[in-house]
């Protein structure tokens, strides 16, 4: 299997949340926000680092599809972490906010049979980390 980096969570925050003008945010500066969340993994990550640092997160919606999180977060239901990768297209009147370390950070994996050609999978991953470094654009 062949992992790609599918790059750092970012909290995305309607535009004129208080906290969306930051250049960064720590996750404990976010303790008394709602939450929406776009999958299962981002939960488990968000939970994780909340913990580490001394709150439960208020999770007002859990989805599987970041876009429809990122519509909540406009519809002004909560904030969300999403992947740099899934922030395009961008949705007008959000804003994406980088998280202080220890930055909690989205994988993707790839799985192929054993006899597989190879290159078709390289060529992926390699795209996918390209999309990453861009910023997701």
């Amino acid at each position: 299997m062949d992992r790609a980096d599918g790059g750092p969570l970012h909290v995305v925050l309607p535009e004129a949340h208080p906290l969306a003008g930051r250049r960064a945010l720590g996750i404990a500066e976010l303790a008394d926000e709602p939450w929406v969340l776009g999958c299962l993994k981002t939960e488990a990550y968000l939970r994780r680092h909340a913990e580490r640092a001394g709150f439960v997160p208020d999770v007002r919606g859990t989805t599987t599809d970041y876009s429809f999180a990122r519509s909540l977060v406009a519809a002004g239901v909560g904030v969300s972490l999403i992947p740099s990768i899934a922030l395009t297209p961008e949705v007008a009147g959000l804003r994406a906010v980088p998280i202080d370390p220890p930055t909690p950070t989205r994988y993707i994996g790839v799985a192929v049979p054993r006899h597989h050609d190879h290159l078709p999978v390289a060529t992926l991953v390699q795209a996918l980390r390209e999309r990453v470094a861009t910023g997701g654009t």
